[in-house]
């Protein structure tokens, strides 16, 4: 009974929900599509807003159909993504990532402010220095080497003309007996301008005078008498030397928009007798005033720039006291590779109080060590693209922004220093970081101009992973990726590697027999007491090292010929190969006295006689009553 009765009342309610059904289904339906409507609603505005994303991101890099895109040759076809972000230790270089969509073409849209700030910076102006302290490269190669400065976006020339310009009159000595003529000179100005490359003369008008105050005609004007460093800027006479300099290069250069007149690193200030009762500050801006107005009354047009390291420390009112905001243009310069430690955010803020606009220095050659003879091409890309993001954070801050960035490539340290890297060893460098500072960035897109431009051919480097396209943790040098190119100097430059390569197995060869190894250190040769066989033993790779040092010396000539004068040649060849050389010969002449001997003495062996002069005695010393045995 009670199942029928629960049968007939689940019927009864089927029923009636049934007949509600029926007399509700309009309203049911009409709830049903407005749901239906608001899920399609929201899922088309969120796909609308990603597509929108999409090419806002992908205009970043402004891409336009073909018909549309600017004719700059030094431009490659823009990559997908375009900020320059801080490099971390960890990874190979600052490359930039691109997003990971297609590129597609895209009609020319206008990009808000906010789009036009994710742009990389591209510096206006982008010179490269060419420092020809004590090495003048031939006229023929700066024949071939201005052409391709030009190639890879680089707008000018900084000449660091040092002893190799033509002085002449009371500064006829200053001049080195191989320094450029006048003809010479003005061929150089002339190949720069057919390339359509602005020359900015520098010349040393306060440090680094070296050149000239090495001499006995004007040791008188050093600061300090027992260093040529720096002039004495109190002596009316160093005036009267650096008035003669800059009318000599004016008028060689002819009236020239900037004038690089240096004052950086002047290590002696305020020492001499002229100078002790003035502050230093006072001395140095005094001093860079009196020239930067003698350069302006001299020519008008022509705005001198200095070196900013001297600037750094002092204060705004100083600088303001002295006007040297409105005669001179700051070059702000620092090559390694954290570019804010060296420069820190409250100095750019006083240049941006004092100065109207500023330049800065990066490096491609020159900057990680004294006697290194090729560029770590990882450190200076990483140094330069530092700087682009510098650059892009602090330009708005001067009132006329920067006016570019130098690419600096050091032959020397100062005027005594031996010849560290030179150009035909830096072309693949100086190459890279033109490119990367004309671009804003240095990613894979720019692989094709790269080879292009340095002559690699087929055996041109093709590595699909962006990230790490040029390889530089493991090469760099970059010597695995150029060696087989032809730019200017490639020979010297992939004779360098051999150079590398035996060098490695010499210092392995050195630390070995006169070091870590007992039969042939400074004791054994100085007491002709050693194993004729354990000799025999350490000599073993000697003569393969030494050949190969000699069979580099003829190559290494012919290649560096074309490039560089006699003297330089010979003086890379000492500096570089002759004392591997000579030092090998010394360990052969040990060797053969060491085997020589056929008997030895019994120990104790005789005391040397040079340690009496330092202190050792021949008498036994009394043991000391404190040693507590």
């Amino acid at each position: 009974m009670y199942i029928t009765l629960w049968k007939n009342t689940i019927t009864s309610y089927a029923g009636w929900f049934t007949n509600s059904l029926r007399r509700r289904r309009s309203i049911l339906f009409g709830l049903i599509l407005s749901i239906l409507l608001f899920v399609v609603c929201v899922q088309y505005n969120t796909s609308n807003d990603i597509g929108i994303q999409s090419i806002q991101n992908t205009l970043v890099m402004s891409e336009f159909d073909a018909d549309e895109q600017p004719s700059n040759k030094h431009q490659s076809p823009a990559p997908i993504s375009g900020t320059v972000r801080k490099m971390n230790k960890e990874e190979d270089v600052n490359f930039i990532e691109e997003l990971q969509q297609p590129a597609r073409k895209s009609r020319r849209i206008q990009i808000n402010s906010e789009q036009q700030q994710s742009l990389p910076y591209v510096p206006p102006q982008r010179l490269v220095h060419i420092d020809f302290k004590g090495a003048p490269p031939k006229l023929l190669y700066l024949q071939k080497l201005f052409p391709l400065i030009k190639r890879f976006g680089g707008t000018g020339l900084l000449l660091e003309w040092e002893d190799m310009f033509p002085w002449s009159g009371n500064l006829s000595p200053i001049a080195a007996s191989n320094a450029y003529s006048k003809a010479e000179i003005r061929e150089i100005l002339k190949m720069a301008a057919v390339n359509g490359l602005e020359v900015i003369p520098l010349i040393q008008t306060f440090g680094h005078v070296e050149f000239a105050l090495k001499l006995p005609d004007f040791a008188h004007l050093r600061e300090v008498q027992e260093s040529p460093q720096a002039l004495c800027p109190s002596f009316n006479a160093s005036m009267k030397f650096v008035e003669q300099m800059v009318d000599q290069i004016l008028e060689i250069h002819g009236n020239v928009n900037y004038l690089h007149i240096g004052c950086d690193e002047v290590f002696h200030m305020g020492e001499c007798f002229r100078c002790r009762s003035k502050a230093r500050e006072d001395l140095f801006l005094s001093h860079v005033k009196q020239v930067a107005t003698y350069v302006r009354t001299k020519s008008p047009i022509t705005i001198p720039i200095i070196w900013d390291d001297m600037l750094r420390h002092l204060p705004v009112a100083t600088m303001q006291l002295y006007e040297i905001g409105k005669l001179v243009e700051p070059m702000v310069w620092v090559y390694a590779e954290d570019v804010y430690r060296f420069v820190m955010q409250n100095v750019w803020e006083k240049y941006q109080i004092v100065f109207p606009n500023a330049w800065t220095a990066s490096a491609f050659k020159g900057a990680f060590g004294e006697t290194l003879y090729i560029p770590n091409v990882k450190r200076h890309l990483e140094n330069n693209l530092n700087w682009l993001q510098l650059m892009s954070n602090e330009n708005s801050r001067f009132a006329g922004g920067f006016k570019g960035i130098v690419i600096t490539g050091w032959q020397r340290y100062d005027h005594f220093a031996v010849l560290c890297e030179v150009l035909p060893s830096s072309i693949p460098s100086m190459v890279v970081n033109l490119l990367a500072t004309t671009n804003g960035y240095m990613n894979q897109s720019l692989q094709t101009e790269l080879n292009e431009g340095l002559n690699c051919g087929i055996f041109g480097h093709n590595n699909e992973y962006d990230g790490d396209f040029l390889n530089l943790n493991n090469d760099p040098h970059l010597w695995d990726q150029f060696s087989r190119c032809t730019f200017p100097g490639n020979t010297f430059f992939r004779l360098l590697y051999r150079l590398h390569t035996i060098e490695i197995d010499y210092n392995d060869f050195i630390l070995v027999t006169k070091k870590n190894r007992g039969w042939m250190t400074s004791y054994n040769v100085e007491h002709e007491f050693s194993s004729p066989l354990r000799v025999d033993e350490l000599m073993n790779d000697h003569s393969r090292i030494y050949r190969s040092l000699l069979s580099m010396v003829r190559p290494f000539q012919e290649s560096m010929t074309g490039i560089f004068d006699k003297y330089t040649i010979s003086e890379w060849i000492e500096q570089r190969i002759y004392p591997m050389i000579r030092e090998l010969e010394k360990i052969h002449s040990e060797a053969r006295e060491l085997k020589s001997k056929k008997t030895w003495p019994k120990r104790p062996l005789p005391m040397l006689k040079e340690l009496l002069r330092i202190g050792v005695t021949e008498r036994e010393l009394s043991t000391p009553s404190n040693d507590g045995t």
